[in-house]
């Protein structure tokens, strides 16, 4: 037993030794409660289910926390056919005791058959219909109603006393008696069914009372009286018949079939209306019951349809991220080839070229083109930057640990080559290797410079003019911006001989046309005047040259 006030575990002293509070009246009470729990098991086992309800509730009236009596009356109330009460005592013995509360077995067992728990919330709400047409006076329909109650739900009590009570009003002595034992069999000393039975064999006896015959015996008497008269002769009693004829059997058959229609007529008015209602009325529930299935049902296959969108649409951003990762130009492959680089790196030193191509493999054709001059300085193409939230920060510092040591040893490679390539004639390749050395650095104004040159001696006089330009504006102080500007002017010296040249070369081949049509009209005269055509040509070809 524990303190009411504090929850300590007890003593035998008559005072909580933890907060000191007076325990006398309450272990009292809880003593007085455990004697009513103890009556209403009695009362249960015996299956006195009514007396142990009342015993059970003044139980828990004087204690509501013990358990044990809360989980019993849900036991009587189940066997009563009140699963409702039932399951509502067993909630609350659950939240009171929450572990190791044998209500969880009591309500696993009832809810894991959801069929019979259906049934039994019919027969209730059937129960109160029938109730209510009682109420109203309609007692064939609320007899079918408990009929149909009694064989869903056969421990209903409730439903018996009813039954009976509509029986009993009706005067069907017999039907309320077998309906009240049934009842005496589940609950034997339920008051309100004893009281119901005695009223049933009073009527019972009452109809067969009177002069101490039966009933029969008092209709026979009847119709002997009606057509007979007796009269005493010394000491016989005479009875002589009034009418000696008897009855045609016309007439008999007249009356059976004035009965059969009348019959018929009260079947006909009385009970089929109340028996279509009834048909009806079940017709109703059971298509009410459908419908609500197939709303619930098509609102289940909605609620699926959009998951399965959802997951197909997640699916889908899934396998994008996927290809993402493990694609070609993912981020896996991305990673690759900076273990690559790292690798190359460690064990060959040397081999910066290959580590800087490594490390261009990275971004493979995500790297941006763009040409040589933007706008009004010199740019070129850079690496993009890495995203923090693409790339994690051990992928950003490494990578920037190795681009920032191998690229000036990159640069100033690619610029030694393109000099030598540049020297031996090789303008292409040096055009190569100096695009690279300004993609790596951008700021070197020797490799700008010697890109200049090696488009100028390629031919390409617009690309080096432009770099010239931009070398000459943009680098005012580098060591080239003289070199650059005497390239300049020795390109438009260039470019001003060429067109002398040019037009020279157009005056020569203006005069050999000149002598070539004199040439042609000295011959045509010559051969209309019968001249020696040889000798005149050789003539002219002499004054020619001279």
């Amino acid at each position: 037993m524990r303190c009411f006030n504090c929850g300590c575990e007890l003593t035998r002293n008559d005072f909580c030794t933890n907060c000191g509070a007076d325990i006398n009246e309450y272990r009292r009470i809880v003593r007085l409660s455990n004697g009513y729990y103890n009556d209403g098991l009695m009362k249960a086992k015996v299956r006195d289910l009514s007396g142990a309800v009342v015993s059970l509730r003044a139980s828990l009236k004087l204690n509501r926390n013990n358990v044990d009596a809360r989980n019993l009356l849900g036991l009587v109330y189940f066997e009563m056919g009140e699963a409702v009460a039932a399951l509502s005592e067993w909630v609350v013995s659950k939240n009171i005791k929450p572990d190791k509360n044998i209500a969880d077995d009591f309500m696993e067992a009832v809810q894991s058959n959801p069929g019979r728990l259906t049934a039994i919330n019919q027969s209730i709400k059937k129960y109160n219909q029938a109730l209510l047409y009682a109420r109203q006076g309609s007692l064939d329909l609320a007899v079918i109603q408990l009929k149909k109650v009694l064989q869903v739900n056969p421990n209903l009590i409730v439903a018996y006393e009813l039954l009976g009570l509509l029986y009993l009003q009706s005067e069907e002595f017999n039907r309320a008696k077998r309906v009240l034992t049934l009842a005496s069999k589940i609950d034997r000393n339920n008051t309100r069914i004893l009281y119901y039975m005695r009223e049933a064999e009073e009527g019972l006896a009452l109809r067969y009372a009177g002069d101490g015959r039966s009933g029969r015996d008092r209709k026979k008497s009847a119709a002997t009286a009606s057509d007979s008269f007796q009269y005493t002769s010394g000491n016989e009693v005479i009875i002589q018949p009034i009418n000696n004829t008897e009855k045609k059997g016309m007439s008999s058959f007249i009356t059976m079939l004035i009965g059969l229609a009348v019959g018929c007529a009260l079947m006909f008015f009385l009970v089929l209306p109340a028996r279509i209602r009834s048909a009806s009325s079940d017709m109703n529930e059971q298509m009410q019951g459908i419908s609500d299935e197939l709303t619930a049902k098509n609102a289940d296959l909605e609620e699926k349809d959009k998951r399965i969108e959802a997951l197909q649409s997640e699916n889908e951003t899934v396998k994008g991220q996927l290809a993402e990762l493990t694609g070609s130009s993912g981020m896996v492959e991305r990673y690759d080839h900076l273990a690559d680089a790292a690798l190359n790196y460690i064990q060959h030193p040397d081999d910066v070229m290959g580590t800087e191509a490594m490390l261009e493999s990275i971004f493979g054709d995500s790297l941006p083109a763009g040409d040589i001059v933007s706008g009004n300085s010199i740019s070129a193409n850079t690496l993009p930057a890495l995203d923090p939230a693409i790339y994690s920060a051990s992928f950003r510092n490494l990578y920037e640990y190795l681009n920032d040591d191998v690229s000036y040893k990159a640069a100033s490679t690619y610029i030694d080559r393109g000099k030598e390539e540049l020297s031996d004639g090789q303008y292409q390749a040096a055009i190569g290797d100096l695009l690279k050395a300004t993609e790596i650095a951008p700021g070197s104004d020797e490799a700008w410079f010697y890109l200049a040159e090696s488009y100028r001696e390629s031919g390409d006089s617009v690309h080096a003019t432009q770099i010239y330009s931009r070398i000459v504006n943009d680098m005012p102080d580098s060591e080239y911006a003289d070199r650059a500007k005497k390239s300049l002017t020795n390109g438009a010296a260039t470019d001003n001989e060429t067109g002398d040249t040019a037009q020279t070369q157009q005056e020569e081949n203006n005069t050999d046309d000149d002598l070539a049509q004199a040439l042609a009209a000295q011959a045509l005269q010559q051969a209309m005047a019968g001249a020696a055509v040889p000798d005149n040509i050789e003539n002219t070809e002499g004054a020619a040259q001279q």
